[in-house]
Formats: C-alpha cells, structure tokens, sequence
C-alpha cells in the first residue's frame, strides 16, 4: 500500500511562479495548496494539515517574513519545515528561520533535493528532472503567450 504523499503549501503571489511550482511538486507526487498571500496562507493552514511550506518574502500588503516569524511562535507550526524561495535579499532573521532559503530563480533538481530532505523523504530519482532545453523555454514561452 502507498503511504499518502505530503501536502505542501504554497505561498507566492506570481501567478506563474505559483502555477509552475504547484504543477512541478504535483508531478513528484505531492499534494499541493497555493496560497497567493498572507492572509490566504493562514487560511489554508487552518484548514489543512500542511507539511512543508514554500514561502515568497515579497507577498504585497503582508510580509512573508511576517509569516514566517508568526509561523516560527505558533506551537501549531513552528515544526513545519518552510523553505524560503525569493527574489528579495533575506537577512538573518529569515535565515534563521527557514529550514532552507534558495534564490529565483531556482533550478528544479535543487529544490526537489531540498523539500525530499527536509521532508525526510528518500531522494527520488531525479534524473527525469531537468533543467529545460531551449526547445522546451521556446515551448513553454509560446504556450504561455497563448494562454494569456
């Protein structure tokens, strides 16, 4: 019997980060709620037992390291494993706080090899995974421009 696959939230306010991201964990077999802000995020997690978080630090009107502090102080939280993945420059309080904290863009072997360790999870095999070829951006690109 399988065992059931983690949830992990996600919690980006690009619309196209997010898709990307909720698509890529789906594909490795995770369970997966996005969440475009702060107050969303903590609905979920009201809702939802959560076992990762990815987290943006530039979320608009609320900061994500608000959220991370908050989730850090809340006893129903704080050892859920949140990996940072920003844009902005962190500084040591997030560091402190995050399991992990990866740079955008990020490449997707990493952070597969990320979330699998700090979920305990045996590294799957990552060789399907990689980085896309210029056909495939191309690909990608021009399936986006028909989508917007």
């Amino acid at each position: 019997m399988l065992e059931p696959s983690s949830r992990i939230l996600v919690v980006e306010d690009d619309p196209v980060i997010s898709d990307m991201l909720r698509e890529l964990l789906l594909g490795a077999g995770y369970r997966v709620e996005c969440a475009p802000d702060v107050i969303s995020a903590l609905s979920a997690l009201e809702r939802l037992a959560v076992d990762l978080i990815t987290l943006d630090i530039e979320l608009g009107t609320y900061s994500g390291q608000g959220l991370l502090a908050l989730l850090k102080t809340d006893p129903r939280t704080r050892s859920i494993p949140v990996i940072v993945i920003s844009s902005a420059q962190v500084g040591p309080l997030v560091r402190r706080l995050a399991e992990h904290v990866l740079s955008k863009p990020f490449s997707i072997g990493p952070l597969l090899q990320t979330i699998n360790a700090s979920l305990g999870r045996r590294v799957a095999n990552l060789d399907s995974w990689h980085e896309p070829t210029v056909e495939e951006s191309l690909g990608m690109e021009v399936a986006r421009e028909v989508l917007d």
